[in-house]
């Protein structure tokens, strides 16, 4: 039997962008995304990269119509549990149970709020590049840059968002309501809830600040003495989740070589 495939690392890619498994506040463009058994952020590009170019300088952030607003597939409740807390220990909640608020429900549909895109230039991603050294003493630079079996990925967009609207539905479409108070209990003070309709089936929560949760996938490979540069579709397997507090995970050493042929590069 195949196994089912999880919406809460895919509703995102039919719009283009990638998922991030636990938003937070940090993840930037020109970020490193190391990929082997497993992705996982690593750290500001910057840390491992020394360029006679300037670092490309992010432009943004600038309201994402296109995602702003638009609503999920009706998703199974476990999924969309899982999503809804990954959402809230982003605004800053202690990541609760609301299996007993959601009780009624079988499906959600989610939508997020003032949404914005950060993103960098591909032509100045590329100067930076072109034109750097890579610090291969770093240890995980060895590994995710060196090693034929790892990757290493550069995101140059961000989505992010400081509210998320959930709807909750029965197995047949129809709204049905959920406990506003009990939720309201276990994710304290730092969320914002809003109601919408009668019925208390579509709420919204609004968090202190913008967490990223999505970006969008290039790819650039070293091929000789040349950079080329291609589109990566979006998909499961670009999903990472980040903890808080990791930053400077890639930190470099002084020293720094040229990145010579048959190394690559992936930009995301």
């Amino acid at each position: 039997m195949a196994k089912k495939k999880d919406p809460s690392i895919t509703f995102l890619n039919k719009f283009g962008y990638n998922v991030i498994k636990l938003p937070r506040v940090g993840i930037e463009p020109m970020d490193i995304i190391g990929k082997d058994e497993a992705n996982q952020w690593l750290g500001p590009l910057r840390l491992v990269w020394t360029s006679t170019a300037p670092e490309a300088t992010p432009i943004g952030p600038k309201p994402a119509v296109a995602i702003n607003g638009q609503q999920t597939d009706a998703l199974d409740i476990g999924f969309g549990m899982k999503i809804l807390a990954n959402a809230l220990a982003a605004f800053g909640a202690t990541v609760p149970s609301l299996d007993m608020a959601y009780h009624r429900a079988r499906k959600v549909q989610f939508s997020y709020s003032n949404v914005t895109s950060t993103a960098v230039a591909l032509f100045d991603a590329g100067n930076y590049l072109t034109k750097g050294t890579l610090k291969t003493d770093n240890p995980v630079v060895k590994h995710y840059f060196l090693d034929q079996n790892a990757q290493a990925f550069v995101i140059i967009d961000v989505l992010k968002s400081d509210s998320i609207t959930v709807t909750a539905t029965d197995d047949h479409g129809v709204q049905v309501g959920v406990d506003v108070p009990a939720i309201q209990g276990v994710v304290g003070a730092n969320v914002k809830i809003g109601t919408s309709g009668a019925s208390n089936s579509t709420l919204t929560f609004t968090g202190p600040a913008p967490v990223s949760f999505g970006f969008i996938v290039q790819e650039i490979q070293r091929d000789g003495d040349a950079w080329s540069l291609q589109g990566v579709e979006a998909g499961p397997d670009k999903a990472f989740a980040a903890k808080a507090g990791a930053e400077g995970a890639a930190t470099a050493t002084a020293g720094g070589i040229l990145l010579g042929s048959g190394c690559r590069l992936n930009l995301m």
